[in-house]
């Protein structure tokens, strides 16, 4: 269906009377959109085959360097802003991670952020078993030996780091998702956002610029606020115009990043609910490490949210989960 069109009613008809998975694909995508839209057929299908989930293991990072003879696998996460690694042992010890930003090639960002990951544990690619591949650029890395999508991925990874979560908030560079698990880690449904960059990683990064504050700057500017500001517009464009009136109007900095923290939480539950979204909740993705998002969520969620040590890697994680099974 053309998605001016939205048809929601029907989609909904047809989702109580059918007892078979059904997926609603609009029609008018742009190239841009594409990716998304593969990201989406794809996970539908890789929902209707068995269960890729890991059995929880041990989750922390290890500093320790593995043995020579150890056997090795690789997950690599090829997103719209880094490209992301993870090498496991055959125990499915972290034994390192590299977090890189992708480069106008995205296989030339995955051989580079490898290279740092093998560097770090101090490997040879040659001892690297298996390597999966996940994100967007997924299908561009030539060395993967499969690619999966970071539907599945960020499932067995939020899994495999916490077998209490039942819900995955992922916000990265591009697009945001909501990804609903059940007790063994398997998706029983998931949302991705629209063909907006609302509520995304970008969104805030345009943000900050009309702010001219860093993303650093701006995840601690919105917690010391003193007046709750609406922004009303969810698309980024018309957003960044009413921040620019905000700032003629002289209100406080951190009231205005507190209203966008609210605008990206509101654009979270918004998600949440077409995903029956529930407790337990992580969320993972580059936006994880904005404090203001998070604690906005979690107000919105009156609810705490789990945010692992690296949240960015756990697309990259799950993809090294699944490598080595």
């Amino acid at each position: 269906m053309n998605f001016c069109d939205y048809y929601g009613f029907e989609y909904m008809k047809l989702r109580k009377q059918l007892t078979i998975p059904i997926i609603k694909i609009e029609t008018d995508y742009t190239t841009q959109g594409a990716a998304q839209l593969k990201t989406r057929t794809e996970a539908f299908f890789e929902n209707l085959k068995a269960p890729l989930t890991a059995p929880p293991a041990r989750k922390h990072f290890s500093t320790v360097h593995p043995r020579r003879l150890e056997q090795y696998t690789a997950g690599i996460d090829s997103g719209s802003t880094s490209t992301n690694v993870v090498i496991l042992d055959s125990k499915q010890n972290i034994v390192s991670f590299s977090v890189l930003p992708t480069g106008v090639h995205v296989a030339d960002s995955a051989e580079k952020a490898l290279e740092d990951a093998l560097k770090k544990a101090g490997l040879s690619k040659n001892q690297i078993s298996r390597t999966v591949s996940t994100g967007y650029g997924r299908a561009n890395i030539a060395f993967r030996k499969k690619d999966v999508t970071e539907i599945t991925c960020h499932a067995v990874g939020a899994h495999f780091l916490n077998p209490a979560v039942r819900s995955v908030i992922d916000i990265g560079g591009q697009d945001s998702k909501i990804i609903r698990l059940n007790e063994n880690g398997t998706v029983l449904r998931f949302v991705m956002n629209d063909k907006c960059a609302a509520g995304t990683g970008r969104f805030l990064e345009m943000m900050a610029q009309s702010l001219g504050l860093t993303l650093e700057e701006m995840s601690r500017c919105g917690l010391q606020w003193d007046e709750e500001i609406t922004i009303s517009s969810m698309c980024s464009v018309f957003a960044q115009s009413e921040v620019v009136s905000l700032i003629a109007e002289d209100k406080k900095l951190e009231d205005i990043v507190h209203g966008l923290n609210l605008s990206v939480a509101s654009k979270v539950i918004a998600l949440g609910g077409r995903a029956r979204m529930e407790g337990e909740y992580m969320i993972t993705g580059g936006v994880a490490k904005n404090t203001g998002v998070v604690r906005a969520i979690e107000e919105k969620l009156s609810s705490p949210v789990l945010v692992p040590d690296e949240p960015e890697i756990c697309g990259a994680l799950g993809a090294a989960l699944i490598a080595a099974t």
